[in-house]
């Protein structure tokens, strides 16, 4: 090793950790947006922090000055040790020790470019692979972990008789999954709290693009006729609450670690299974419904007992009496409404099967009750007119809320016309228990 490979050694093992700490993140998003990432979300100064604190501006900016401290630390190596690219990953090494140490954050971008300084071939490799894995399987952890596992295997692949190299390859790959390990993700923060611009980025990085949700026009062959009928009527503006679908055969996984589920926030799980809730069918009762879930693992318990029930002898002997397929079932996740007057809604009398009156079965509270058939229901009948008017009579055990608004003169309210009805029945669940509100629902599912 001559005088100035000395010198260079030296410097590597100086600059390149003090250069992985400079904060140059920290300082281009208080410039830009006043806020200091450190107290911020998972405190982590980061570019993904950069881009949820900042906006797109601050991340890109970002993004360009962690990625100069990567190619200057491997051209500076590439300086002193031309014939020796050993010493580029030793460079990469110790910039991420200072960018962890120093400057609380993983070093993944410093690493990403100057690794493909460090050799633009099997950097492309590794991220076409590696990329192409995390498209298909959109999990974010394993896709980290094995770009790390790509490199040192990768070099192997190039250079087998460079053994210097590989190892330090992977050893540089443990550090960063070592850190992983020790730092807060910053993609697990709600992706609606962030900068409105950056968004959909987070959404692609955190796997969410895996997830089937209602604000997406369904298939009722794919999904079953009870989901693609809800994102049919969120696609027509009516307020449907949030809800993700776990299509047949699909992994659960996306769904159970991304879902917002709480005891604040808690869930319902149901079936949605191609033939169920059709002209055909309605299979109320045949297939498993969970309420009131309240974790990721309930949430894990609920979608396994759904599926199950699919299997079941009742089910598949109702399939047989109606000549229904034996395709699949997906499973329809939903927030749960705390409704104060819930129930079930038909568009045509189930009895006489004629009318123009939309029949509403319903009681006070959730609609457990209701379709349990363990209780008699109150009974509405609602009049859509072609004025648009809509009238509302009550019957029943204890069915007097319509006569007691007749009575009371409440004024009744003016809708549009539906331009479209659907023979099926549709649960319901209310915030405000009112004859007027249901007939607006009803209006949507009509």
């Amino acid at each position: 090793m001559t005088l100035t490979q000395v010198w260079g050694a030296l410097l590597i093992f100086t600059v390149c950790p003090l250069l992985g700490g400079v904060p140059l993140i920290a300082w281009i998003t208080y410039a830009l947006t006043g806020h200091q990432l450190a107290k911020l979300g998972t405190g982590n100064v980061s570019v993904s922090a950069a881009f949820y604190q900042g906006g797109r501006l601050v991340g890109i900016l970002a993004v360009l000055s962690e990625a100069l401290k990567g190619i200057t630390a491997v051209l500076l190596a590439r300086y002193f040790f031309p014939t020796e690219p050993a010493w580029e990953l030793i460079a990469l090494i110790m910039l991420v020790m200072g960018r962890y140490w120093l400057g609380k954050g993983a070093g993944t971008t410093n690493v990403v470019w100057g690794f493909f300084v460090h050799d633009p071939i099997a950097a492309f490799l590794i991220f076409l692979i590696g990329g192409i894995s995390f498209t298909i399987f959109r999990d974010r952890y394993s896709g980290k972990i094995g770009v790390l596992i790509l490199m040192p295997l990768i070099l192997a692949l190039r250079y087998p008789q460079d053994s210097s190299r590989v190892v330090l390859a992977a050893i540089l790959g443990l550090l960063l999954g070592w850190i992983y390990q020790k730092i807060p993700d910053d993609l697990d923060l709600p992706s609606k709290e962030g900068k409105a611009e950056s968004q959909r980025v987070f959404r692609f990085f955190r796997g969410d693009r895996a997830i089937v949700s209602l604000d997406n026009r369904l298939d009722a062959q794919q999904v079953g006729q009870k989901a693609a009928t809800l994102s049919q009527l969120k696609q027509w503006g009516y307020p449907v609450p949030p809800g993700w679908v776990l299509p047949p055969g699909d992994d659960a996984t996306p769904l159970i670690q991304n879902l917002p589920v709480s005891e604040a926030q808690p869930l319902v799980v149901r079936s949605s299974a191609v033939g169920e809730d059709s002209e055909f069918a309605s299979a109320a009762g045949v297939y498993q419904s969970v309420l009131h879930v309240t974790s990721p693992a309930a949430l894990h318990e609920a979608i396994t007992l759904v599926l199950a029930s699919y299997r079941k002898p009742v089910a598949a002997q109702y399939r047989r009496d109606r000549s229904l397929p034996e395709i699949s079932m997906a499973v329809l996740i939903q927030q749960q409404i705390r409704g104060v007057f819930s129930g079930v809604a038909f568009s045509r009398d189930p009895i006489t099967q004629q009318g123009e009156a939309v029949i509403i079965e319903g009681l006070p509270g959730d609609a457990t009750r209701v379709v349990s058939g363990q209780v008699t229901p109150e009974q509405y009948r609602v009049y859509l007119q072609e004025s648009g008017d809509t009238g509302t009579r009550g019957h029943g055990d204890t069915g007097t809320r319509g006569r007691e608004d007749a009575e009371n003169g409440n004024p009744t309210q003016n809708f549009p016309h539906p331009t479209q009805r659907m023979e099926i029945p549709t649960k319901i669940s209310l915030t405000q228990g009112t004859e007027e509100e249901i007939a607006t629902v009803i209006e949507g599912s009509g």
